[in-house]
């Protein structure tokens, strides 16, 4: 029984290593409009991105998914 456990650990070690990475990397992304030249915002949830690789999307309030 341990060692199926152990097992499940190492196994799921690297999905949490890439959810980390991912998560840190889409906190440096920033956007703009084309054509525009105002500012560069972030986007509006680091973990409605992240939720796409869960089993639960989060979006904006009032957003759908299509």
């Amino acid at each position: 029984m341990a060692d199926d456990l152990s097992q499940d650990s190492l196994l799921a070690t690297p999905l949490i290593l890439d959810l980390t990475i991912l998560a840190e990397f889409l906190t440096r992304v920033q956007y703009r409009k084309v054509g525009h030249q105002e500012d560069f915002f972030p986007l509006y949830s680091v973990l409605s991105l992240l939720s796409y690789m869960l089993k639960a999307p989060l979006v904006k309030p009032g957003m759908t998914l299509s």
